[in-house]
């Protein structure tokens, strides 16, 4: 029986902060300036391309929501360079025990990794937000993001106020400054900016793959920015919420026929518009747990291959099969398991949460396993998502 609303699970974010001067921002002036200066016959002038720290001239991913592209090169693009924001290694880069998590963790500015490293995040305030990708970690306060290398040494990026979004595979970085996105590839020597497109005043990027981004419109609802081909979003207020990539099409939420109601659905995109090309549950099913449903996070409450969706009811995590949300049916799964801590995907099968005291792993088939906390995380830790493809191995 179908009794759990999912306008519970509605998990869109408002930001609209105003954007502060940093980096970036001084090099975009300052390239902008720079091109003006050159005279020499037969430059084209094409969008800018940055090259933050060090970086090479690379080519964008392939197509996204609207099929498979291809490559798009940027060897004609100019590029501005500045030396890198370059802290000191802090922390112990060298590997210890293997923590049996799958995940990392962190403690408030401490990360603690899989491999039993203990590094330090710094130079961003109170830390916020952080992410495993495979040149090292993105991590970030309130009005600062920094990129922090596996030898424990750290890079300034840009994007204030989580208007800032990383793609499923670790490997590119779109951020907005004002009414601009930009469109950057991240390697160990930092990032290098690819690409940039005009978007709406107030609004901020969601998710992110090749090189396409969803930006939200606040209560004017999300759409699809192409920062190889820019045409003008067209916002649908319908679509309420977006979690991430199910195979080629994205998996979010759309308004209900009821007031008030949410609905899974698999979302495509044309000419910058998402629409719905299936919607399916509007209730959660139950299977004796507690009666409330929520998504905390839209990213990490998907699983990596967009199978599986981790939710929060009260003190627990449910995982639910999306094909059969799709199709109206709806059995959640129970973690057997106290969860205080939110649900991240170790892998397309395991969903990792925890308490104050231990880590505990859920498979989909409803087994779990409970592991100790490592000596030193203190209380109110996290854990962190890792958006890779293959293993960890940098």
């Amino acid at each position: 029986m179908l009794e759990d609303s999912l306008r519970e699970m509605l998990a869109a974010r408002v930001e609209t902060p105003p954007v502060a001067d940093d980096i970036a921002t001084r090099v975009i002036r300052q390239g902008r300036v720079s091109r003006r200066r050159r005279t020499t016959a037969g430059l084209v002038a094409v969008s800018t391309a940055l090259v933050l720290v060090v970086g090479g001239v690379v080519s964008l991913g392939g197509g996204w929501l609207s099929g498979n592209r291809g490559a798009t090169s940027v060897a004609g693009f100019t590029a501005d360079s500045v030396e890198p924001d370059l802290s000191a290694p802090a922390g112990t880069a060298t590997p210890g025990a293997d923590t049996g998590i799958g995940l990392d963790i962190r403690s408030g500015d401490q990360l603690l990794t899989t491999d039993g490293r203990r590094l330090t995040l710094g130079g961003v305030g109170e830390v916020t937000r952080v992410y495993r990708v495979p040149a090292g970690w993105v991590y970030a306060g309130v009005e600062k993001v920094r990129f922090l290398r596996t030898d424990g040494s750290s890079l300034s990026l840009s994007g204030e106020h989580g208007r800032w979004v990383l793609s499923p595979d670790g490997e590119r970085f779109a951020f907005q400054l004002g009414t601009t996105l930009y469109l950057a590839r991240l390697t160990s020597n930092g990032m290098a900016v690819l690409a940039d497109a005009p978007v709406p005043d107030g609004s901020w990027p969601v998710a992110l793959s090749g090189d396409q981004a969803v930006i939200s419109e606040g209560g004017r609802g999300y759409a699809v920015v192409d920062l190889a081909k820019p045409t003008s979003p067209v916002p649908n207020a319908k679509v309420t919420a977006v979690y991430g990539m199910r195979g080629k099409n994205l998996l979010g939420l759309v308004a209900g026929a009821d007031a008030g109601t949410h609905c899974l659905a698999s979302l495509t995109e044309a000419a910058g518009r998402l629409t719905p090309v299936q919607d399916g549950s509007c209730d959660f099913g139950t299977n004796g747990s507690a009666p409330r449903a929520r998504l905390e996070v839209a990213g990490d409450g998907l699983a990596p291959d967009g199978g599986w969706l981790a939710t929060r009811r009260g003190s627990t995590v449910v995982v639910i099969n999306v094909g059969q949300a799709l199709d109206g049916r709806t059995v959640p799964v129970d973690c057997q398991a106290e969860a205080l801590v939110d649900p991240v995907w170790a892998d397309s099968r395991t969903v990792v949460t925890g308490n104050d005291r231990s880590v505990v792993r859920c498979a989909t088939d409803g087994t779990g396993q409970s592991i100790p906390l490592p000596e030193g995380v203190e209380e109110n830790w996290q854990l962190v998502p890792r958006l890779m493809n293959g293993p960890v191995g940098q």
